[in-house]
């Protein structure tokens, strides 16, 4: 691959953080994204952000206009802390558990849900490459909601308290959660650098994830899923470099898939 490697295990300098990766077939270069009003133009853009922003609005509405948007009890507090979280945990679980799966046959099908994020991981540098397809914002989306209302949704039939809108409430505070997501992980892998102490740690955190060992700093918007399940060193440089670091399960760019796939988009 083209990038060349500082000692700190990432790409040296921001310009390689919108370097087109060589063999990535046709795909235009994205210019690079300095400011923060720069890479909100682009995401914005982007069908993931489009269906998760989507999402959000019609959420907030159905709470505030179709439920009663007045009636804010003490299990509404309730299910944004528990959003608040279970997001980074699911975030960690979801990144190790599933983008980092390697194909598996179950019977005559094959099971392969990582194959976008191994593209990503072969070609993190481009954008095209970062955020899920719209279709698999939504299956997220969905699959967020329906977690969110069974968790929730038991404990209050339990209680006798059982109400639409703590669900909503839940659903709310978790597309939000992973529009989140999504910024965040779009924001890393451009040029611009982030304000604040807790977003250039977690840049330089993804940074050593996509360059050093992918098998650490697996979290995207908090760490607190690696602190707990103990992939978030306490001294970086004592984490041996991975061969697989980019490309995962062993993978290798192909020619065909270059071909088959030269700028894939999320625009599908």
């Amino acid at each position: 691959m083209s990038e060349t490697m500082n000692h700190a295990g990432g790409p040296s300098g921001d310009r390689a953080a919108q370097q087109i990766d060589v063999g990535a077939g046709t795909a235009a270069a994205t210019p690079p994204l300095r400011t923060l009003g720069a890479v909100a133009r682009v995401f914005v853009r982007r069908r993931s952000p489009q269906v998760l922003l989507s999402g959000l609005t019609i959420s907030v509405l159905v709470r505030l206009v179709v439920v009663d948007g007045q009636r804010w009890r003490w299990w509404d507090l309730v299910a944004v802390v528990m959003v608040a979280v279970l997001a980074p945990l699911f975030e960690w679980f979801i990144h190790l558990f599933v983008l980092h799966l390697p194909p598996t046959r179950i019977g005559p099908v094959l099971f392969d849900p990582g194959a976008g994020h191994r593209q990503h991981h072969l070609f993190p540098s481009q954008i095209d490459r970062v955020l899920l397809r719209g279709r698999e914002a939504a299956l997220f989306q969905l699959a967020n909601a329906a977690i969110v209302a069974l968790l929730l949704g038991i404990p209050l039939v339990i209680s006798g308290s059982f109400a639409p809108e703590p669900i909503l409430t839940g659903v709310i505070a978790a597309v939000a959660a992973l529009t989140h997501y999504e910024w965040s992980h779009f924001l890393f892998h451009t040029a611009y650098q982030p304000k604040t102490r807790f977003y250039r740690r977690l840049k330089r955190n993804h940074r050593m994830h996509h360059w050093r060992n992918e098998r650490y700093w697996l979290g995207i918007t908090s760490n607190a899923g690696d602190r707990l399940f103990r992939t978030y060193p306490a001294d970086r440089s004592a984490v041996p470099r991975s061969p697989t670091a980019r490309t995962l399960n062993g993978e290798q760019p192909t020619q065909t898939a270059t071909q088959r796939e030269p700028g894939r988009t999320d625009q599908d």
